[in-house]
């Protein structure tokens, strides 16, 4: 979550209510946290030098606004250009998209292409697990009492197998339209 706030907050000062909800309005198709842990975030990012709380000049009732600090900025930036994580794969590329429009259009291509060159490997992952799974359930290794769940085992394999190639897909076309842009 800290990199989402980073994000935000490099955009434009935010109390931690328009925070939430900005995760609401705009993110929550793949992010959408509580009030108290966008307040624990908000606090180690604080803690860590990252972020800085002031009132807002404008507001009667004093509302409190965070501001990225130029470490915030730097950290984010790292993490924004550093090689993808296996990890949490899809909440990471999404909440790189998200704020894509904050770096140069070359680091916008590197990092799309890095995307695909992960999801390349995952998708081959897939196949060789899925491959292997089909020849233990079609040579009969499987017991019969254990057919449907390895039917089912098998399915989940090709749902991954499929997400991971639509999103492959998807982000090859995303490279194919920065690098035309980067080349026109």
């Amino acid at each position: 979550m800290e990199f989402v706030i980073l994000g935000l907050l490099l955009i434009r000062s935010l109390s931690q209510y328009d925070i939430k909800a900005i995760l609401e309005r705009k993110i929550s198709p793949f992010y959408s946290p509580s009030l108290g842990s966008i307040q624990a975030a908000l606090k180690k990012l604080q803690a860590g030098g990252r972020l800085e709380l002031h009132a807002d000049e404008n507001s009667p009732r004093g509302r409190k606004l965070y501001t990225i600090t130029p470490e915030g900025k730097q950290h984010f930036m790292t993490w924004m250009l550093a090689p993808f994580s296996h990890g949490r794969l899809e909440q990471e590329a999404t909440t790189k998209l998200f704020f894509l429009g904050l770096v140069s259009p070359a680091e916008r291509l590197a990092i799309v292409l890095d995307m695909t060159r992960v999801l390349e490997a995952n998708v081959q992952e897939f196949e060789a697990a899925y491959a292997e799974a089909k020849t233990r359930l079609s040579s009969g290794e499987t017991p019969v009492h254990l057919a449907e769940i390895a039917r089912f085992q098998l399915k989940t394999l090709e749902l991954g197998l499929h997400d991971q190639r639509s999103m492959l897909a998807w982000f090859t076309s995303l490279a194919e339209e920065l690098e035309a842009e980067t080349d026109g």
